[in-house]
């Protein structure tokens, strides 16, 4: 038997009897032959024994095996495989009791093909068959009441789906071994971050079924870490992940400066990849975009990337009362937009020389040709590209340069001066004139006249 998910686990000992609901238990009678016990020949009649606990204790060994081989006669009832019959799963065992040791469970991808390929290639397949601490299918879907994912009472049902992969993703065992040093941020704080954010909250709270959850954005079954390029949270696949629900932000994102085809614009973000929703959003902690708090880290985000234009933004009046904690004044995707972002160059940019009044009307009613030439981001420093900020910027910083060294160096020849008369004061220092002379120090004379 090639091996599978389920092959993985039937290995182990103490499920054997769970997953085998006809398992392999001890010789005795022929006791649930479907002609020996008064039904139609040759069909087996599992609930005879499997709903039996006398009969069960007395043939079985190992603690606790005549419970976990106890199924109620009912159990696929109402499931998606409640017309399936037990040795469709549990081959071998068409024969009876009792059952020949070439009993086995048949895989689950033998009905699921695809969900099988793809857990196969899977992370959690992996370390399943080598570590044995990834789930399988029976761990989340169950062994026997198996409910389709549209049955609020499944557990692969959108709003328990969190809940579910919290189970191991929660565990700080299994965070401490797979999710420690650098690029796994995310993963340790997912069980955490995630109920808070806008789609925990979403499925929560409101209880909306559309709202993104884990198997929507790590897939269900072909679960990869991020680094592999068949992830759906790869970098390269995480704009076509979030669009599979956000279709029209990924249409104006990948048209954007910020999009894969977009021309590369030399100097604007030197040293850093483009960046995907994640960079901006996060992966676990996304909030709504009108909220306080994503609007003050709004201009931290950007400046992430874009460094210098993060230092101009607070020279300006935008970013000194944004400094303050203001969330009225403009930040960058006020200006820039915050998908269709364009360099200037650009005639669809919103700061296209011939769109600014539109954009800067936005806040500002009755902006005009004068009222944009405002500078945004100007630096004084660059002489070439802000001449007009230049050369007043250098007066006066010559101007100020100036007064403070003068003053400066006038203070400083003040103390030295004050210092020489100072010592001239002093005992055999010399005589100083009298009106440079310390309070109340007489005259030679007038000392000497005072001597008997």
């Amino acid at each position: 038997m090639r091996r599978t998910h389920m092959g993985a686990v039937t290995r182990a000992p103490w499920l054997v009897g769970l997953l085998a609901a006809t398992g392999l238990v001890a010789s005795g009678p022929a006791y649930a032959q479907g002609a020996s016990a008064g039904g139609t020949p040759g069909v087996v009649k599992c609930a005879k024994c499997h709903t039996d606990r006398q009969f069960l204790a007395a043939n079985t060994t190992g603690p606790g095996q005549d419970t976990a081989l106890l199924v109620p006669p009912d159990i696929l009832h109402g499931t998606v495989h409640d017309t399936l019959a037990c040795t469709d799963c549990h081959a071998g065992f068409g024969e009876g009791f009792p059952h020949r040791v070439s009993g086995k469970v048949v895989p689950c991808a033998t009905c699921h093909e695809q969900e099988g390929k793809d857990y196969e290639a899977s992370i959690h397949a992996e370390n399943a068959a080598t570590r044995g601490d990834a789930p399988t299918c029976v761990d989340c879907h169950g062994s026997h009441r198996v409910l389709g994912p549209d049955d609020p009472e499944s557990v692969t049902y959108p709003l328990n789906v969190a809940a579910l992969c919290g189970r191991c993703h929660g565990d700080p065992e299994i965070i401490g071994r797979y999710f420690t040093g650098k690029g796994f941020e995310q993963a340790r704080i997912a069980t955490e971050a995630f109920p808070k954010s806008v789609h925990g909250i979403g499925l929560s709270r409101d209880g909306l079924v559309v709202s993104a959850t884990c198997s929507d954005c790590h897939r269900a079954h072909l679960v990869l870490p991020a680094d592999s390029p068949r992830s759906s949270v790869s970098r390269q696949n995480i704009p076509r992940t979030c669009g599979s629900c956000h279709a029209g932000v990924q249409q104006v994102f990948e048209a954007s400066a910020h999009g894969p085809d977009y021309p590369e614009q030399p100097g604007v973000a030197e040293g850093h990849e483009k960046p995907v929703c994640v960079d901006c959003h996060t992966a676990h902690e996304i909030v709504r975009p009108n909220r306080p708090a994503w609007r003050q880290g709004a201009v931290r985000t950007c400046g992430s990337c874009h460094e210098h234009l993060y230092e101009t933004y607070f020279e300006t009046y935008h970013g000194q009362v944004t400094q303050l904690g203001s969330t009225l004044a403009a930040r960058c995707s006020d200006c820039h937009t915050a998908h269709d972002m364009r360099p200037a160059s650009d005639p669809k940019s919103t700061v296209f020389a011939g769109n600014l009044v539109r954009t800067c009307g936005q806040c500002h009613e009755g902006a005009n040709a004068n009222f944009v030439e405002y500078y945004a981001h100007g630096d004084p420093t660059q002489r070439t590209k802000y001449p007009r900020l230049y050369w007043p910027w250098l007066f006066m910083t010559a101007l100020l340069v100036g007064v403070m060294s003068f003053f400066v160096l006038h203070s400083v020849l003040w103390l030295i001066r004050n210092a020489i008369e100072r010592s001239k004061a002093r005992p055999g220092g010399g005589d100083l004139p009298p009106g440079r002379r310390p309070p109340g120090a007489g005259t030679a004379d007038t000392e000497r006249g005072a001597q008997p």
